[in-house]
């Protein structure tokens, strides 16, 4: 009998705070395995994403709903994203090869 291998998707944590640098007291925090949209009511400073892999691709937005037209930060894999000018409103975490 041959051995088969499983793929497990990574459980993603998306950790909402109104204060910059990601403390560990976040005020919303989701979690989800790829292709979605993590979308709290209200403004927020930073956001930690934790529980993925570093080629999964993620975008921070500052308008809810992860819109295309209100990306204001991409990059892959876990991170602390701070706010710019605008507020975070929304962050989506993409699938293995998105």
């Amino acid at each position: 009998m041959a051995a088969t291998m499983r793929s497990v998707a990574a459980q993603a944590v998306v950790a909402f705070s109104t204060s910059l640098n990601c403390p560990s007291s976040a005020q919303q925090t989701f979690e989800g395995s790829c292709d979605f949209c993590a979308d709290p009511p209200g403004d927020f400073a930073s956001v930690l994403v934790t529980g993925i892999a570093s080629d999964i691709r993620v975008s921070v937005h500052n308008e809810d709903n992860c819109g295309a037209s209100s990306q204001v930060g991409q990059g892959f894999g876990p991170a602390c994203w701070d706010q710019g000018h605008t507020a975070i409103r929304s962050v989506w975490i993409g699938c293995p090869g998105m």
